[in-house]
């Protein structure tokens, strides 16, 4: 679940191994609480050469110990900020707070209000650090769901749609409106008429993600996600990082791909209408996703253009097409 570069690890009693978020490792040789012995898996096949790479131990001990770094360089910072970042936010800034959209599950009206286990807007907590996660092959016969996460995402999904229509769509959301005159039931949304079925349905997991706006409930069911699946086409889901998880439960695994923008500039090389504290924020927002869903994430993706970023999405969506894929075991290290 990280990058590792053995040429910037110093202490190394031998040869390491470098690898990339997302690569699977076989490891021979755990007995050491330090480093471990292992090589990479290629496919079918696993590659020859043998590694030392840092134990789960390790690697988890150095970036909790990284971070109490950077906390306490940036605690006097933050402070002398504080109130001046609070008395900058204007009005409208507060109005969108309180009273955006959120297709968070459970739904809520106002993203102030905390969620529930299931939220996503409690902060991380400080001790979660990504290494390593135990994986098991397994056969699947549908087509993969995509999630693509972090900037750019909207013009990624949409990109894929309009180049391989045969290849991706997207899903009927379920809605608690009523149907106007020009919709039809079933290709517009699924136009649900009791309100508490549709509540007692979101209770019962059976929503993979769903919110309210207007007094009406909208939401993205697991039957919706199968259904374009079982059709053989990757279904394009807009969705926060919870959802990911909710697909594995239904055993709908998705691949799941963040965007990580390398820096605010880039950020900004890439979209000229953004300012640079819109761009500060977006890269922000970016870091706290990948500290909070990064365990769910397939692979996570970077570039210094847009076309970079797409291409790379695309290759990383079809090599983790299946028939055969890596998802989490219940095994503990």
């Amino acid at each position: 679940l990280f990058d590792y570069d053995p040429n910037r690890d110093d202490g190394l009693p031998s040869r390491g191994l470098p690898f990339r978020h997302g690569d699977i490792l076989h490891v021979t040789n755990a007995s050491d609480d330090e480093w471990w012995q292992a090589r990479r898996v290629l496919g079918d096949s696993e590659d020859e050469q043998i590694g030392i790479v840092p134990s789960k131990r390790r690697w988890e001990r150095k970036m909790r110990a990284r971070d109490r770094s950077v906390k306490f360089q940036g605690h006097a910072a933050t402070n002398n900020n504080l109130d001046k970042v609070s008395n900058e936010q204007s009005t409208l800034d507060r109005k969108k707070k309180n009273f955006t959209f959120s297709r968070k599950f459970p739904f809520m009206k106002s993203r102030d209000e905390k969620l529930g286990e299931d939220g996503s807007d409690q902060e991380p907590s400080e001790e979660n650090v990504l290494s390593y996660e135990a994986v098991q092959r397994l056969s699947i016969n549908y087509t993969r769901p995509v999630i693509v996460l972090g900037p750019l995402k909207d013009r990624i999904n949409d990109d894929l749609i309009s180049e391989y229509p045969e290849k991706f769509g997207s899903c009927v959301p379920h809605t608690t409106r009523p149907k106007r005159d020009y919709e039809v039931d079933g290709r517009d949304y699924h136009f649900v008429s009791s309100r508490e079925q549709m509540e007692r349905d979101i209770q019962n997991h059976l929503f993979i993600e769903a919110g309210q706006y207007n007094d009406n409930l909208y939401g993205t069911s697991v039957a919706s996600v199968r259904e374009v699946a079982e059709k053989g086409k990757h279904c394009i889901l807009d969705v926060s990082g919870n959802a990911i998880k909710r697909l594995q439960v239904a055993q709908l695994y998705p691949i799941a791909i963040f965007i990580k923008p390398k820096s605010v500039d880039s950020i900004m090389e890439m979209n000229r209408r953004m300012t640079e504290e819109q761009a500060k924020k977006t890269y922000e927002r970016a870091i706290k996703m990948e500290q909070e869903f990064g365990e769910y994430f397939t692979g996570v993706v970077q570039g210094d253009t847009i076309e970079e970023i797409y291409s790379k999405v695309k290759a990383m969506i079809w090599s983790q097409s299946g028939p055969i894929i890596w998802v989490p075991s219940k095994e503990s290290l």
